[in-house]
């Protein structure tokens, strides 16, 4: 099935925090040799990338704190690869792993090696039913700006996903889709979550290969240690159940612009303190636009309920909005940049309803600006500036923090 989009929407399952170290910064930057401008496309006949790097970020707040702000100077070393080609006939495999060790001058108690793998089956069989199989696992340090504390604590994640559609006719097309994800913290077992979803949908499909349809999604989330809840002293389960309706459509009417986007209902219950659950209208919209060959404005909103490990179990409902434009000057340099706003209200805290707590509500914004040059083959040099900041109504979680990046890699 060609063009087949396989981007089923999977239920929200731990995502990586919004504010992360500036590295991510010089890891995201869309470099003209791996095709994303048009004007310079990708060699397809080398499918795979082996790489080393080693950099240095110096960061003024390293612990996201509102007073007594401390900085560090980390330094990382690491090593990847990426493969992706067709296998058999339509088959094709997108196999990718990378790990990185990281070292902090002040706070040594945080040095940790943080890595991630992933394979992606992409299967076809004849012209209309196309699908894949994802399995992937990472490990990283939990975000420090909601610790704020310099104790190392580690994330691993495993997620595995299958998506198949069948086109049962040119016009329309049905599919489905299963997702199992396992999210595990050292130190805070009562965040830990067990996940499963499912989703089916159909859509119809124009010549042009865009796409209208309606999608139903339904997730279990099992929470194995009950979280407790201070000063209540009550331990309370946080497992529940989440069902979401939703439109999805995607368009494309030419490569000079690129959208996608979903809007609907989702509903999540828990299985104790009912006065937690959610449900309002949610939804997430993208769009790409490439006024020219060397240039692309990303766009992006969103609002959902996310379980996030890096704060508990129960769900936090984000809404955002990020703005990136993307400038490759040459084939050698690229220029980068995105805005992000985002608001977090933890409504899903359990101790809203059993000890009466306040409902925490921040604002983080975040800005990052990133420069790309290859000077020579095989070599990628890549610096960056990240701003960003917090407001809380909780004392002692405002924070403003800047951070520099550069970043050196070899790639073969």
């Amino acid at each position: 099935m060609k063009k087949f989009q396989r981007s089923v929407a999977l239920f929200p399952l731990l995502l990586a925090p919004a504010v992360a170290l500036a590295f991510e910064t010089v890891d995201s930057l869309p470099w003209p040799s791996a095709g994303v401008f048009p004007a310079y496309p990708r060699d397809e006949t080398r499918p795979t990338d082996f790489w080393i790097q080693g950099g240095m970020m110096r960061d003024d707040n390293i612990l996201r704190r509102e007073s007594a702000r401390q900085g560090d100077t980390v330094t990382r070393a690491g090593a990847g690869f990426r493969h992706d080609q067709r296998i058999v006939g339509r088959q094709r495999l997108v196999v990718e792993a990378r790990g990185d060790a990281y070292s902090y001058d002040r706070f040594s108690d945080l040095d940790h090696f943080a890595y991630s793998a992933l394979g992606d089956w992409r299967w076809e069989l004849g012209n209309d039913l196309a699908g894949s199989v994802v399995l992937a696992r990472d490990k990283r340090l939990v975000d420090i700006a909601e610790t704020q504390a310099a104790v190392k604590d580690m994330v691993t994640t495993t997620r595995f996903a299958a998506t198949g559609g069948y086109l049962v006719t040119p016009s329309f097309r049905v599919r489905a889709g299963y997702a199992h994800g396992i999210a595990d913290r050292e130190r805070l077992a009562a965040a830990e979550t067990r996940s499963d979803g499912v989703t089916v949908g159909a859509d119809y499909v124009s010549p042009l290969r865009n796409t209208l349809g309606v999608e139903y999604r339904r997730a279990k989330g099992d929470a194995p240690v009950p979280e407790l809840v201070a000063p209540a002293g009550t331990f309370v389960n946080n497992d529940y159940d989440e069902r979401e309706v939703a439109l999805v459509a995607s368009y494309a009417p030419g490569p000079q612009l690129r959208a996608d986007g979903r809007v609907g209902r989702t509903k999540r219950t828990y299985s104790e303190i009912p006065g937690r659950d959610f449900d309002q209208g949610t939804g997430r919209a993208r769009i790409e636009w490439l006024p020219g060959n060397k240039t692309i404005l990303g766009f992006e909103a969103y609002k959902e309920p996310r379980s996030i490990i890096d704060v508990a179990a129960s769900h936090v409902v984000v809404k955002g909005v990020a703005f990136g434009p993307s400038w490759a000057a040459t084939e050698k340099l690229v220029f980068s940049a995105r805005l992000i706003r985002e608001r977090r209200t933890f409504e899903g805290d359990p101790a809203i309803s059993v000890a009466g707590a306040p409902l925490r509500d921040e604002l983080v914004h975040t800005l990052r600006f990133g420069v790309g040059w290859e000077p020579l083959r095989h070599w990628q040099a890549s610096f960056a500036a990240d701003r960003g900041t917090r407001d809380s109504n909780f004392a002692g979680r405002d924070y403003k923090y800047s951070a520099l990046t550069a970043n050196l890699a070899w790639h073969w």
